[in-house]
């Protein structure tokens, strides 16, 4: 078991095994090398001194750079919802830090620079930072850096650019192997009227909406909002806010800055986390229920699934990204039970999930027009699947979902 990643602690408690498992986020050109696709423990452990929830191995590490990392594909993008989230959040980060026209904006994880052009639609100096930028974005004239973020790039580029107001970053701090090193950059690249505005997906909230699929191996930490006061804390920030919000299964959003909290804001956070105390999410005490339902969810979902096909249904899955392919291979639905995942990104048609060997297809192919169930693994746009299915299908059939439960989707 490694050390804690936040504190270096050597006291981390076993909380659940899901055994070993294919890496998400990435396909593979044919069937056969996705049901041979490596395979990685995927345990998860708190550590008895600061609670921070993690991986208990470190084993997939370099996979995780070579197949995912590198030549990560976005999704969010492509939702309307998600494109009208971002909006508004980009508004209230600009509210709080005060940037002005043209104020550099450093995004950490921009990936297709969508987010990089908001800023820039909002008069601002976007700067990105991502190991696998689109070329074209990089050609487009928005200053871009591919490369992990962490204490030494920030250095650099703080040492030639100088610091900037304001530092966001979506679903990225989640992917970190040495997240304090991440923070820490953060801290060296944040000038000292600056705001970082991180979101990240909320233990609490993943465990009410049974988002168990998002703790597959790509995920490396699991973050309640003491935990990461604790990492900001060893680099001299301080969490000023933080709010909820419904994306990615529940999340929260944190604000940091060089400044002890004080009043309202300050208070906010102060409250959320004595929640967790009282909800025992600093210990492994906290989280012993959860994770027994989520041993009998794995054996209940598949062994309906197999009934299901036993009567000679078909069953076809609509999401392929990365938490849809640790979806099917956490509850072990390979393509006797599921021939056929659909996907609307570009470039995935054609390619197979890992472990399971599933085929992605398009939304109009008709190899998956005859099911009548479809499982939705994609649980964060379960009403944009259901209506782009029935806009091709133009018919009725039984659509699930694993999330907030097991479940019939009303439509």
């Amino acid at each position: 078991m490694v050390q804690c990643r936040n504190c270096r602690s050597a006291g981390l408690s076993p909380l659940y095994d899901f055994g070993e498992l294919p890496l998400g986020g990435y396909l593979l050109p044919t069937a056969a090398l996705a049901r041979q696709a490596p395979r990685f423990v995927n345990a998860l452990a708190i550590c008895g001194a600061c609670g921070l929830v993690q991986q208990a191995s470190d084993s997939a590490r370099e996979a995780l750079v070579e197949f995912v990392y590198s030549n990560y594909q976005p999704t969010y993008s492509m939702s309307a919802a998600v494109r009208a989230y971002q909006e508004s959040l980009l508004d209230a980060a600009v509210k709080l830090s005060g940037v002005q026209t043209g104020d550099a904006v450093i995004e950490i994880g921009s990936n297709d620079g969508y987010v990089l052009g908001l800023l820039k639609q909002r008069s601002l100096a976007p700067v990105g930072f991502d190991p696998s930028i689109d070329p074209a974005l990089a050609r487009s004239g928005v200053r871009t850096f591919r490369e992990y973020f962490g204490a030494a790039s920030a250095r650099r580029f703080a040492g030639t650019h100088g610091t900037v107001k304001l530092v966001i970053s979506r679903h990225t701090l989640e992917h970190a192997f040495e997240p304090v090193d991440f923070v820490e950059g953060i801290a060296a690249v944040l000038a000292p009227d600056g705001v970082a505005v991180l979101e990240v997906p909320y233990l609490q909230l993943q465990m009410m909406n049974n988002q168990f699929q998002s703790m597959s191996v790509q995920h490396v930490c699991f973050f309640t909002l003491s935990a990461l006061s604790n990492m900001f804390g060893r680099v001299g920030l301080r969490v000023r806010d933080a709010w909820f919000c419904q994306m990615d299964g529940g999340s929260v959003v944190v604000c940091a800055d060089q400044r002890r909290p004080a009043g309202a804001e300050g208070e906010r956070a102060a409250q959320i986390e004595s929640v967790e105390q009282l909800l025992r999410l600093h210990d492994a005490a906290g989280f012993g229920q959860f994770f027994a339902d989520v041993a009998r969810q794995r054996a209940q979902i598949r062994a309906l699934m197999t009934e299901y096909a036993r009567m000679g249904r078909r069953i076809v899955a609509y999401g392929a990204g990365g938490k849809g392919q640790a979806l099917l291979n956490l509850l072990g639905l390979d393509t006797h039970l599921i021939p056929y995942v659909i996907d609307d990104t570009p470039g995935y048609m054609g390619k197979y999930v890992p472990g399971v060997g599933t085929e992605v297809v398009a939304r109009d192919d008709p190899r998956a027009g005859d099911a009548s169930m479809v499982l939705i693994t994609a649980p964060t746009h379960i009403r944009e699947i259901v209506q782009r299915d029935r806009e091709t299908r133009g018919k009725d059939r039984l659509y699930v979902a694993t999330a907030p439960r097991f479940h019939i989707v009303e439509t």
